[in-house]
């Protein structure tokens, strides 16, 4: 892509070239969820100096690798086949790890730092929530948005009913990736970046470990889905 500048928007820098999600995430600024923000706005807001994260951010784009997958170009059948096999497939296989993990923690150094029950708390209450939310993707959402791409590929009318009826699916499907981000949002805070006291055991260590891992991926699931799959959507849903 080309030189970033101060007044290109988050979403748009990281929809091509996902190298720069690294350093967004450095600086703890949500490049997820707030996409509609520029560099700018982003710098203003966690008072960073805008060139110290330019710099950082052309130099990641210049470094990437000539490997590095071009999701933007991809078609909605493929976006829709990667999220699920290997974010949906991930978040299925982690959720029963990580909360094994959490109530152990929580059960054993609860007293000793009582921020592991609220982790415990949260990440236990934002499980069934995310597995409903991957269910009505697969069930309801991605069928639609699969319709969708065949109707334009085979120049079919598109018909009202099905505007209306994604239009409402997409907006609960953001509003959904904004709730979860945020509870993940709050369990990065009361980890302070996921840092371990020195006094943690093993097992702890690895919990806090697992749940940064998981925010990671959560960022990049919800941006190719916010950012990419839905926004391919948009043009055909006026």
């Amino acid at each position: 892509m080309q030189t970033i500048s101060s007044e290109h928007k988050i979403g748009e820098i990281v929809s091509l070239n996902y190298q720069a999600a690294g350093v967004f995430s450095k600086y703890n600024i949500d490049f997820c969820c707030g996409e509609g923000i520029s560099v700018a706005e982003a710098c203003k807001r966690k008072n960073l100096p805008a060139d110290v994260l330019l710099e950082e951010l052309n130099l990641a784009v210049r470094q990437s690798s000539a490997e590095t997958l071009d999701y933007a170009s991809w078609s909605v059948s493929l976006l829709i086949s990667w999220i699920t096999e290997k974010h949906h497939r991930y978040v299925r296989g982690a959720t029963d790890e990580i909360l094994a993990w959490s109530a152990k923690v929580a059960d054993r150094h609860g007293q000793t730092l009582p921020v592991n029950i609220r982790i415990h708390e949260l990440f236990k209450g934002l499980v069934p929530e995310l597995l409903a939310h991957l269910a009505c993707e697969e069930d309801r959402v991605f069928p639609l948005l699969l319709e969708l791409e065949a109707r334009q590929k085979a120049g079919t009318p598109i018909a009202e009913e099905l505007r209306n009826a994604l239009k409402a699916e997409l907006a609960e499907m953001e509003n959904e990736h904004d709730h979860a981000g945020a509870v993940m949002k709050e369990i990065n805070a009361l980890t302070r970046g996921y840092n371990p006291p020195e006094m943690a055991c093993t097992t702890w260590r690895v919990l806090w470990h697992k749940l940064s891992e998981f925010e990671q991926d959560l960022h990049k699931h919800v941006h190719l889905e916010n950012n990419i799959l839905f926004r391919k959507a948009g043009p055909l849903l006026v």
